[in-house]
Formats: C-alpha cells, sequence, structure tokens
C-alpha cells in the first residue's frame, strides 16, 4: 500500500497543551528508563568481570605466602 493511501486515512487532531506536556513526559520516562537499564547493564558487566578475576585467581596454584 503507498504511503499516500495510509496517510489519507488517518485523521489529524489538534493536541491540547496537557496532551503535548503528558507526550513529552512519556518520551522523557522512557529516556529515563533506558539510561538506567544501560546503568545496570554496566554494572552487571562490571561484575562479571570482578567475578572472573577471583575465579581466575582461586585457580591458580596457592602462592608462596600461603598458611
Amino acid at each position: 500500500m503507498s504511503q499516500g493511501a495510509l496517510t489519507q486515512q488517518i485523521p489529524m487532531t489538534q493536541l491540547t497543551a496537557a496532551e503535548r506536556d503528558c507526550i513529552r513526559r512519556q518520551g522523557m520516562t522512557a529516556r529515563a528508563l533506558a539510561e538506567e537499564r544501560r546503568l545496570v547493564r554496566d554494572r552487571l558487566s562490571a561484575t562479571d568481570n570482578q567475578l572472573a578475576r577471583v575465579r581466575e585467581q582461586l585457580r591458580r596454584p596457592p602462592g608462596r605466602f600461603t598458611r
């Protein structure tokens, strides 16, 4: 179906200031949520790196200063 046929089916409506503000806030909320997800993902990957380092140290034979 052509783009022209699709746009003719959707009637244009004017938004009130409150509706525009609500849509703007939803966008801000979505961006904040995406940023929070990115931060959590970064923290988890940092934790995975630390965990891998500790596991590697535990796999090594004991050092000279072990009791």
